[in-house]
C-alpha cells in the first residue's frame, strides 16, 4: 500500500512538471508576424560621386594607413581646382551645403561643410557665392530668403571651422572676388532684367568680417560725371588684379562691355570697346564669360566670347587675350565649329595665353597657339561612355598642362559625376 502511494505521488509530480513545461513553452514562443506595411514614398535620391572621406584634421595625413576612411555617395553641382592636387567640389542636399576638399588628386576628401543650421535654397556657384584664394582661406555667401539675412561664411583653416558675419544688403549677389586673404569685393544686383540691373559694390579689408559699400549706381547725378558701373548690362564676371585695380564684364543686348577701376572699386571707367568684326556680323548677340588672369603677375589674361544665333540656336566661341592687365584686348578667331544642343555654352578652358582645351561633342580638342589651330586628342573610352550616361556638361577646368577636371550630369535624374585627367586630356577617369 505504501509503495502504491509513492508511485502515485511520482506520477503527480511528473504531470505537474509537464504542465509547467508546456506553459513556459507557450510563453517563450515567437509572436505571430505582423503584416508588412508598404514603404512610404520618398524623394528620388541625389546620386553621383562615390567619394572616400576623411576628417578635415587628417587631410594632411592621407598617406597614413591608420587614418580613418569611409565612403559616401553624393551629388556634386560645381567644383574648383586650386592647384594640381587640391580641389573643391560641392552641392546642396535638403537645403544643406555639402562641400568637400581633396588634397591628393581626389584619392580622399575632407568634409569641410559649414553648420547645417545655415540653410541654402540653391546651389552656390564659384565666383558668385563661393571663392577661395588658397586651400586655407575661403568664403561662402548664403543669400537671404524669407526672414533670413544674407551672411558671409569665412574660413582660415581650410574649412575645419567657419565664422559667420552679416552682410548689409539683401539683394542678389552676382559676383565675389578676393585678391588676397584680406581684400575682397561683393557685387549685388536688383531690379534686373535681361539687359540691365541696379548694382552695388561692397569691399572688405579684414577678410570678410566687415563690409562697406564703395559704389552704388542708382546714385546718378546728371550734373556730375557718372563714375559707376552702369545700370545697362548684367555682370558676367569680376576680377581684381590687386587691392586697387579690377575689372567687370557686362552682358548687354548686343555687345559685351568692360569697365575698369584703379581705386578699389570706388570709381569705374569704360575699358576697351568690343567692336563688331567679321566674326560678329551675323550674330544675334555676342555673349561673354568670366575674365581670367594667368599666373601671379596678373598681366596676361583671357576673356571668352561667343557668337549666338537664334535661328540656328547655335553658339560659336572665340576669345580675347590681354598682355597688359586688361588695358587692351586682342581678338583671336578660334576657327571652331558652332555648337548646338544643351552644351553649346561651354567655353574653352585656358591655362595660359597659348594653351587651351575645348570639348565638342564627346571629343577633346587642344590648342598650343592661342586658339589659332586645334588638335583633336585621341578619343577617351571612359569619357565617351560616361557622356552617354551623363550628357550635360557642367564645367571643364584645367589647372596645368596635365591636370584637368570635368563635371557632367543628368539633371532630370538628379545625378552627376566628376572626371579627372592627369595627361592633358588624353585619358579620363572617374574620381
Amino acid at each position: 500500500m505504501l509503495s502504491n502511494t509513492a508511485g502515485y505521488r511520482k506520477l503527480q509530480i511528473t504531470a505537474a512538471i509537464l504542465i509547467i513545461l508546456l506553459i513556459l513553452s507557450a510563453c517563450s514562443s515567437s509572436p505571430a508576424p505582423q503584416p508588412t506595411l508598404p514603404p512610404l514614398p520618398t524623394e528620388a535620391p541625389e546620386e553621383g560621386q562615390t567619394i572616400t572621406l576623411i576628417t578635415p584634421g587628417d587631410a594632411r595625413n592621407v598617406t597614413n594607413e591608420s587614418t580613418p576612411k569611409y565612403q559616401i555617395q553624393t551629388r556634386l553641382t560645381d567644383f574648383r581646382l586650386l592647384n594640381e592636387s587640391v580641389g573643391l567640389a560641392w552641392g546642396v542636399t535638403k537645403k544643406e551645403l555639402r562641400i568637400y576638399m581633396t588634397q591628393d588628386n581626389g584619392g580622399t576628401w575632407a568634409n569641410i561643410s559649414p553648420s547645417t543650421n545655415v540653410q541654402f535654397l540653391a546651389n552656390p556657384v564659384y565666383g558668385e557665392e563661393i571663392f577661395f584664394t588658397d586651400p586655407d582661406h575661403g568664403w561662402i555667401i548664403r543669400s537671404s530668403f524669407g526672414a533670413t539675412e544674407t551672411v558671409v561664411l569665412r574660413t582660415t583653416d581650410g574649412g575645419q571651422s567657419w565664422k559667420v558675419s552679416s552682410f548689409p544688403d539683401s539683394n542678389t549677389v552676382s559676383s565675389i572676388y578676393f585678391s588676397s586673404p584680406q581684400n575682397g569685393w561683393l557685387m549685388t544686383a536688383w531690379d534686373a532684367n535681361a539687359t540691365k540691373s541696379s548694382k552695388a559694390l561692397y569691399a572688405t579689408k579684414d577678410g570678410g568680417a566687415t563690409w562697406n559699400m564703395v559704389m552704388q549706381n542708382e546714385q546718378y547725378n546728371p550734373n556730375l560725371p557718372n563714375n559707376t558701373v552702369p545700370m545697362a548690362g548684367i555682370v558676367t564676371g569680376m576680377i581684381f588684379k590687386n587691392k586697387t585695380h579690377g575689372l567687370v564684364t557686362l552682358q548687354t543686348g548686343a555687345l559685351p562691355k568692360i569697365y575698369m577701376t584703379s581705386d578699389s572699386g570706388v570709381t569705374w571707367h569704360p575699358g576697351q570697346e568690343i567692336l563688331v568684326n567679321e566674326e560678329w556680323e551675323g550674330c544675334d548677340k555676342v555673349i561673354t564669360g568670366e575674365p581670367e588672369f594667368f599666373g601671379g603677375n596678373n598681366t596676361t589674361g583671357f576673356l571668352p566670347a561667343a557668337c549666338q544665333t537664334d535661328k540656328q540656336n547655335s553658339v560659336t566661341y572665340n576669345g580675347y587675350f590681354t598682355a597688359n592687365g586688361g588695358d587692351n584686348w586682342k581678338f583671336v578667331d578660334f576657327a571652331l565649329s558652332s555648337q548646338t544642343g544643351v552644351n553649346r555654352y561651354l567655353p574653352p578652358a585656358f591655362i595660359n595665353a597659348e594653351t587651351g582645351w575645348m570639348l565638342n561633342g564627346n571629343l577633346i580638342f587642344k590648342t598650343l597657339n592661342q586658339g589659332q589651330t586645334w588638335t583633336q586628342l585621341p578619343a577617351s573610352s571612359v569619357l565617351q561612355s560616361k557622356l552617354l550616361e551623363y550628357p550635360e556638361i557642367v564645367k571643364l577646368q584645367f589647372i596645368s598642362e596635365d591636370v584637368g577636371w570635368l563635371l557632367i550630369q543628368k539633371e532630370v535624374d538628379r545625378r552627376s559625376i566628376l572626371l579627372q585627367t592627369t595627361n592633358g586630356g588624353v585619358s579620363w577617369r572617374v574620381m
